[in-house]
């Protein structure tokens, strides 16, 4: 028998096979997953290193960026490198081909690194070497301004104890980051005679403020 003779003769049977796979695929697609940004991974991986001591762009450069960059070169599968130095800060950004293992490049990065983390001047902070995915990529950005009533000084110290951990606290919100603000600064001027008077040198004291 064929197929439209066999519908015309069993309706009932015909319609209960519909029923069943409209039923199944209504089951089936209230229960996928749906990402509306999926976890994929830039092909990046970062040091940032933060400096103390007011250390100029340049000498950082020479010091602290270009040994890492280094360092790193050797790594596999390096499509470009790229770096930044500041003054509090140095930041090389290593970008790889299409279709690297990102988890095994980060390893690799840091083995790299590792080999010249001793011979950075000690004035840096803790390295800080992550690999950028899309779940990192923040959903929602504020800013926050104000005329000649605040300082930026005084607008970072405001988010830093007022408002980031109230929004930390937010259901759903996962993590916080303040970015963009100055922070404040202490000036120390040194009187020579005194430094000599208690027999310190000026590279003493700098590394005690440090």
């Amino acid at each position: 028998m064929s197929l439209p003779r066999y519908s015309i003769n069993k309706p009932v049977t015909i319609l209960m096979i519909f029923l069943g796979i409209l039923i199944l695929g209504w089951v089936a697609l209230s229960r996928l997953p749906i990402e509306l940004m999926p976890n994929t991974s830039f092909g990046n991986v970062t040091i940032f290193i933060n400096v103390r001591g007011g250390i100029p762009p340049v000498e950082i450069e020479q010091r602290i960026t270009r040994p890492i960059e280094e360092a790193v070169s050797s790594v596999s599968h390096i499509r470009s490198l790229e770096s930044t130095s500041e003054e509090a800060s140095s930041t090389v950004v290593i970008k790889f081909e299409p279709g690297t293992d990102m988890n095994f490049a980060a390893l690799e990065v840091r083995e790299k690194f590792a080999r010249v983390k001793n011979e950075l001047p000690k004035e840096i902070e803790k390295p800080v070497i992550a690999k950028y995915e899309y779940s990192d990529v923040p959903v929602m950005i504020l800013s926050m301004s104000s005329g000649k009533r605040y300082t930026p000084e005084m607008l970072g110290k405001i988010v830093d104890e007022s408002l980031k951990f109230r929004l930390e606290r937010v259901n759903g919100v996962a993590d916080v980051e303040v970015g963009g603000r100055r922070e404040r600064k202490i000036l120390v001027e040194l009187i020579q005679d005194r430094l000599d008077a208690y027999g310190l040198a000026t590279q003493r004291v700098i590394t005690i403020l440090g």
